[in-house]
């Protein structure tokens, strides 16, 4: 397989692309937007990045234009093409070639290289340093070996990872992986100039990135980050000659600071505020359709949810479409999948229990011998869950008769303990974001035995055995065994599906057209500044 040219998907990217939901988390107002000082220039909402080094930090736009990874996402197909790499290739699917475009430099002037990439996946894959971002290299031969389950590691260096020269390395995984070129284009296997580990700590608050901007200020919590165009950039150059990411506490805060004048683009708009957006900005807004699934996981440790059955009633007894116009203000779609159509190898309606069917939900019900007792619903405290939980409490009262339906809010990290410890009597929420927009990147995580996201215990030897075939191949050859594997899960039904979240991003008059692609708002350098 060879990725040094755009390959055409079989998927379409929908209206509006795909995102990676961002929360805005520190709040502040900024004066005089990016039309207020004559420069090319514009003002950008975040959520507050705390780190800046590539793989210990969930941040996305600001470090996208900091560094730039091998590969990157195609934004018409949503498929990985080549970036700071001038190819990605592998016969087999287990090692892995990558040759690096020649005389591109860091902002400090230090060449990139393949040991800039090697040292810095290294770092990152080394459980002691503890970056956030680890995990991402599990699938690279040594990982193991710098995160061993007792003791210290014996080794910093990942025993995949050899330099074949400066613009070439090989990179060997413990499985063949098809995948691997969508792994790529996350943050975290961005490269690392040498002066970075002369003061690590230093680089998280200014680091030297090898992208398309370079940062002016230090990175302080709560404050502005400033960031100018790298005349030296190899690669596609912004439009503007700066950007300045502004962190926010608050979605409402952000944008109201946008119709006062103060903010140029806020992503996403509040969901209580998506009724009233167009109106008030004059229609300047995109909506973005990211690789995401909200659902409900079932406690398959609890008997009175072994039946099939009952599991397809809950699901039948779920109207998505008035749940999504009504409770969510439009602010998603109805989910008949484990995927949304974005997404490579998606199938829509797959799903078969994942339509609104009263009579048949009461049948299946009956038929599994009715339900008696409490039902419990939990969630955590993000704003709005209360409303959605209740939405479906409603439903299951009304269309199954079932009338002691309660639900239970807790933090985040208390909800999560109830999960993980099975703690759980009843259906709990839960959401998926996807790394990239591939399916396997769904099904991996949620229902194959032992995957990060698999909360319910859902376990199918069948659906095991096709996953692992299908990342084993090369893209299209894996997809009908990815197709065949969701529709064995289908037959269980471990969990059930309720919408594909959408985020709206919203600008001011200073800029022209903000786009949306597959990792939230889209490429930051083709903004154009009025």
């Amino acid at each position: 397989m060879k990725y040094a040219t755009k390959r055409r998907s079989r998927v379409a990217l929908a209206a509006g692309g795909a995102a990676l939901a961002l929360s805005l988390l520190v709040g502040c107002s900024v004066p005089g937007a990016g039309s207020g000082d004559g420069s090319s220039s514009f003002k950008i909402s975040m959520y507050d990045p705390v780190n800046l080094t590539p793989a210990n930090t969930w941040d996305y736009n600001l470090s996208k234009m900091l560094f730039t990874t091998p590969m990157d996402l195609d934004a018409e197909t949503g498929e990985p093409v080549p970036a700071a790499a001038k190819s990605v290739e592998s016969d087999d699917q287990l090692t892995w070639t990558i040759t690096l475009q020649e005389g591109w430099k860091f902002h400090n002037g230090e060449p990139v290289t393949s040991a800039s990439f090697i040292r810095a996946w290294n770092a990152a894959a080394l459980g002691k340093n503890a970056w956030l971002q680890n995990g991402s290299f599990n699938k690279i031969a040594g990982y193991a070996d710098l995160n061993p389950a007792e003791g210290e590691a014996k080794t910093t260096e990942l025993s995949g990872l050899t330099e074949v020269s400066e613009t070439e390395f090989t990179v060997t995984l413990t499985e063949p992986f098809g995948l691997f070129p969508y792994l790529l284009t996350s943050n975290a296997f961005a490269p690392m100039p040498k002066a970075a580990f002369e003061d690590i700590d230093g680089f998280g608050k200014k680091p030297i990135g090898n992208g398309p901007y370079s940062i002016d200020n230090a990175y302080e919590p709560n404050q502005p980050v400033d960031v100018t165009r790298f005349d030296e950039y190899q690669g596609k150059a912004g439009n503007a000659e700066k950007i300045t990411f502004v962190p926010y506490q608050s979605q409402d805060t952000a944008f109201n600071d946008l119709l006062a004048g103060n903010l140029d683009i806020v992503y996403p708009v509040p969901p209580d505020r998506l009724t009233e957006v167009d109106g008030l900005v004059d229609g300047r807004t995109a909506v973005s359709k990211i690789p995401n699934l909200n659902y409900l996981g079932l406690p398959l440790w609890d008997e009175r949810f072994a039946d099939v059955k009952v599991r397809q009633t809950l699901s039948l007894a779920i109207d998505r479409d008035a749940f999504t116009e009504k409770i969510l203000n439009g602010a998603g779609a109805p989910a008949s999948s484990i995927a949304p159509d974005t997404v490579v190898g998606a199938q829509e309606g797959v799903c078969g229990a994942c339509t609104y069917d009263p009579e048949r939900a009461k049948q299946l019900l009956e038929e599994a011998g009715g339900w008696s007792g409490e039902m419990v619903l939990y969630g955590d405290q993000y704003a709005g869950r209360d409303q959605e939980l209740q939405a479906m409490a409603n439903q299951f009262k009304k269309v199954l008769g079932i009338d002691d339906v309660t639900f239970e809010l807790s933090s985040y990290a208390k909800h999560a303990e109830i999960v993980d410890a099975k703690q759980a009597q009843g259906p709990f929420q839960l959401y998926m974001g996807a790394y990239y927009p591939h399916v396997s990147d769904f099904l991996g995580p949620l229902v194959t035995t032992g995957g990060y996201g698999n909360k319910t215990g859902y376990s199918n030897p069948k659906v095991d055995e096709l996953v692992a075939q299908a990342n084993a191949l090369p893209v299209e050859e894996g997809l009908p065994l990815f197709e065949e594997a969701e529709r064995l899960l289908w037959e269980d039904q471990p969990i059930i599906p309720l919408y594909y979240g959408y985020y709206t991003a919203a600008w001011s008059e200073n800029v022209k057209s903000v786009p949306v692609g597959f990792s939230g708002l889209g490429d930051l350098r083709d903004v154009q500044v009025n």
